[in-house]
Parts: structure tokens; sequence; C-alpha cells
């Protein structure tokens, strides 16, 4: 079961004694984790509380300042609900000032565009990107931060509820065994929405040619489904590479196993995973893409969603 630690505006703490319900989402593909707690009423919290930190035996799985603090007051008593973003909410929340780079590296970026808003510890190599980045007025922190990542290493980079900073995304550890011989769930549901293939990306390489390039969905899965993209390979900022991210979050988005499981498995994103079921019968080259975790009047649960690692 996670503990919750409040940090007030004067820097002092406090554990929270009584929490009613809790709500943590995590996924891979959203830069920023988010938290809802429900406690009794606390005047306090309302009025002075700025971060929450939850702790998983005693470690650091999530911090974040409170978002919003809503008191709310009907027949069945009095309530304080709190919500929160981990760290990674400061670089979408903030625009980053236009400016052109010439070879940055990861240290750089790091010390430019994540350290002045309190992250602290990254994972990365010390080899820069050999060509210019180009930060355009509007762009967020966060976009300049993933445009390095992509162009680097060719991987979204990851920032974990608690802070630690991914360039190369998330490590995959060790990998996590689901059913037969390993975590049990209550339940499963399989999705495969073909409605999310592309099946074919069409390029215009050239500016006075047409759109006679071509990049091909290779997922057996997309089989009799013709639905077609076009990208301007020649455009500013747009990519052959473009093309093949289409595919890929195209492959990412059609399929998932969902698995409901008692306890918190709140450390589980990003890990590889195997899945071993009666029904679906055996799975590998998964990893968990999403975590929603819960308590509540049903008690401490895990809602693992489950994606492919390759098609």
């Amino acid at each position: 079961m996670l503990k919750f630690l409040i940090t007030y505006s004067d820097k002092t703490e406090k554990y929270l004694d009584t929490v009613l319900t809790v709500i943590l989402n995590a996924d891979v593909e959203v830069p920023a984790d988010d938290l809802t707690i429900t406690i009794p009423y606390d005047e306090k919290i309302s009025e002075n509380a700025e971060y929450i930190t939850a702790l998983l035996d005693e470690k650091a799985v999530f911090k974040g300042q409170i978002d919003e603090i809503i008191g709310i007051k009907s027949t069945d008593g009095a309530i304080t609900k709190i919500t929160a973003r981990s760290p990674s909410a400061f670089l979408l929340d903030n625009e980053a000032e236009p400016l052109t780079y010439i070879n940055p590296s990861a240290d750089f970026i790091f010390n430019r565009h994540l350290k002045p808003f309190g992250l602290t510890e990254y994972d990365a190599d010390d080899v820069p990107f050999f060509g210019t980045l180009k930060i355009d007025k509007g762009m967020t922190h966060w976009q300049v931060f993933r445009n390095f990542c992509i162009n680097r290493y060719g991987t979204e980079p990851r920032i974990t509820g608690e802070g630690k900073v991914y360039f190369k995304g998330t490590e995959s550890g060790e990998t996590i065994f689901f059913g037969k011989d390993g975590i049990e769930y209550t339940a499963i549901r399989e999705s495969k929405r073909r409605f999310k293939l592309i099946s074919e990306v069409r390029l215009k390489l050239t500016e006075s040619g047409t759109y006679g390039g071509s990049i091909k969905n290779e997922n057996p899965d997309c089989k009799g489904i013709e639905r077609v993209r076009y990208v301007n390979a020649t455009a500013d900022k747009t990519t052959i590479q473009t093309a093949d991210n289409i595919i890929r979050k195209s492959n990412s988005d059609s399929y998932s196993i969902a698995l409901e499981c008692v306890g918190c498995l709140i450390e589980s994103i990003g890990r590889s995973a195997v899945l071993d079921d009666e029904m679906f019968g055996r799975i590998e080259s998964l990893t968990v893409r999403k975590i929603r975790y819960s308590v509540g009047n049903d008690g401490e649960k895990t809602t693992v969603t489950l994606g492919k690692e390759r098609f």
C-alpha cells in the first residue's frame, strides 16, 4: 500500500493518516503521470499544501506539485480532493525560448530545459547530436527534450513519476510474467483495434515530384486493410522517419491486453512482459505500456495494459 507525504508551502511535511481513495495513472506515451486522492476534509491542506509524494516501501514513486485542491461537503460528510502531476508537467506547462542549437548534447539539453524545473537525475551518454535543433515559437520544454531524444537516439524519452529522466526511454528491467507461475489476475481483455492500422504511407521525396514513394506496413494484422496516409518529406520538420512513426504508432495503438490485478504494480511501467493464459495462450515480447492503480471500497488493485514490442 502506498503512503502519502504532504509538503506545505513553508517546507514542513506530514504523512497522511487516512486516505479514502487513490487513482494513479502512468502511460509510456503520456509525459506526466497523474495522481488523484481523497481524504477527510483538512483545512490546513486546503490552504497551504504545495507538493504530494507517494511512497512504496519508503521509496518515492511519485512526486508532484499539487494542481488542484477541492473541498466537498455533502450528506455523507466532508472531504478534500487533491490532484497532482509528476515533474514532467513543468516541461509541458512552460514554453522554451525560440533558438537554434548546433550539435547539442544530452547534458546541454538537461541543464537548459530540465534542471531549471527541479529535475536532478538523468540517464544518457555524452555523445552530441550532430546537426541543428530548432526551437520554434510556442514549443514547450517537453517538445524540445523529446525532439532531441528522437533525433539523437531514435526513441521516445521517459521521465518517471518521481522525476528520473531517461533520454533513451525507461529501462526494461527484469521481465514480468503474468498468468501461469507469475502474477495472477482476476480479469483479462484483449483488444484488436483494426481501425487504428495504417496500411501504407505515401511519400513526396522532391519539391517538384509526386507522392511516388511508399512505405508499407508489414504487420500481418494489416492484411486486407486499405488505410493510406501522405507525407511530404520535403517539408520543414518532416522526414521519412515521420512515415515510419505513423506506421509504428498505428501498430502500437491497434493491439493491447488489459489485466486486472490485485495489489500495487506501479513499478511495472515500461517493463518487458510475458503472458501465459489458458484461453489466449503464451504471448511474449510484450511491454507494460500503461498502469492504473486505485484504492477504494473494493481494495487495492492495478489495471495493467500490455502492448506488443514488435509486430
